[in-house]
């Protein structure tokens, strides 16, 4: 509407992230560095008063909740990067609970392409994604 102040945030849950949980980002990254930048870009100028950068990421506790989030919000994707919590904040990421559970959003206020490289190289794992590919019936 007009006249309205832009959102300076995004929605953030109050419920905090589990200590233990793995952070579940699209694999794509790895092999398109610019995704994740373009993405990171966009979020900054959504929520441009916030000013940090944010990458989208789901958490799990389990390889199964891994699995689920696959099939459920990640199928379009052949491979999936899980990290563990601590490792993104110990690289000096903030991990922000956003919108609808396990949705988290991880930002960082330097360069893009900085960050985006940062996280790239946090220790992580590679899943690959069973639901990749597969129609609905």
């Amino acid at each position: 509407m007009p006249g309205e102040p832009p959102i300076d945030r995004p929605r953030i849950r109050h419920a905090a992230i589990p200590e233990d949980a793995w952070l579940v980002v699209r694999g794509v990254a790895s092999i398109e560095p610019e995704t994740s930048r373009r993405q990171a870009e966009l979020f900054r100028r959504r929520f441009e008063g916030w000013g940090r950068f944010g990458l989208s990421a789901f958490y799990a506790r389990s390889d199964d909740e891994v699995l689920d989030l696959g099939e459920d919000r990640l199928d379009a994707f052949a491979t999936l990067f899980v990290y563990q919590l601590a490792d993104v904040i110990d690289a000096g990421f903030e991990v922000v609970p956003t919108y609808r559970s396990p949705h988290v959003t991880i930002t960082f206020y330097d360069d893009v392409d900085t960050g985006v490289a940062r996280l790239l190289a946090v220790s992580h794992r590679t899943v690959s994604n069973p639901a990749f590919g597969q129609e609905e019936a």
